[in-house]
């Protein structure tokens, strides 16, 4: 093709036909220029798709993450549960028969004493997505009920985990140990009796505990249907790209 043009070139000059070269020229340099911008759109339409693939990308590491915090949370929230009616059904007990029920006492006091428990209420995978240079391409409303999530929803989780081991290290310190509950090795029919010595302060230490499991599963109910219904609006805004 550069051969081409340069044959026509020296054909037109030979010939001393300056005008037509001067024509040839211009339509040399358009054809040119046309093929720059031709090299540019198509250079721009390859950033654009890689652009949203990337944001594809994005998108679908959210849905996961959300995804799998939900399903963590739904575990949590089954084991609370089971707790809750631990810690209901001795009060139960208590309430119609002033006295302490030995059948899950045991798993009581341990639930009691165990400060283990934690949560995190930003993952790996937010942090890095909510930092990334994508991010900004996804819509404010949408970024901003995904934030709301992370720091408002999971935040109330996480501060009912630092409530449960904040209770269960002032049982430990102000009941547990000074009345020798700790060690769970003893018997149940042991355990009780050192209970009814000053039961006022198990079953007040218990109803803490319920109150506060009781703020817990809300929360965990509350995220579930907050993630729900913005991975629902995440899979329509990923369709749409």
């Amino acid at each position: 093709m550069i051969n081409f043009f340069k044959k026509a070139r020296k054909k037109l000059l030979s010939k001393n036909k300056f005008s037509s070269y001067i024509i040839y020229a211009v339509g040399e340099i358009i054809l040119v220029v046309v093929g720059i911008l031709i090299a540019l759109q198509i250079n721009n339409w390859n950033e654009s798709r890689k652009d949203r693939v990337h944001e594809i990308e994005l998108v679908n590491l959210l849905i996961t993450d959300l995804n799998d915090r939900k399903l963590e949370n739904i575990n949590d929230k089954n084991s609370g549960l089971r707790f809750f009616d631990y810690f209901k059904g001795a009060l139960d007990y208590w309430d119609e028969n002033n006295d302490i029920d030995t059948t899950n006492l045991k798993q009581l006091i341990w639930l009691l004493k165990n400060d283990s428990w934690y949560y995190h209420n930003e993952t790996p995978t937010y942090k890095r997505l909510s930092n990334s240079a994508i991010w900004e391409k996804i819509p404010d409303s949408l970024a901003t009920q995904v934030n709301n999530i992370y720091y408002s929803k999971f935040t109330k989780i996480k501060i009912a985990f630092e409530n449960s081991r904040k209770y269960s290290t002032e049982c430990k310190i102000q009941y547990l140990r000074p009345c020798g509950l700790l060690n769970l090795d003893q018997s149940s029919i042991s355990l009780k009796n050192k209970i009814l010595k000053n039961p006022e302060n198990f079953i007040s230490f218990i109803n803490l505990s319920l109150e506060n499991l009781k703020r817990l599963n809300d929360s965990f109910q509350s995220s579930e249907n907050s993630i729900e219904k913005i991975v629902k609006k995440l899979h329509i805004y990923r369709n749409s790209l």
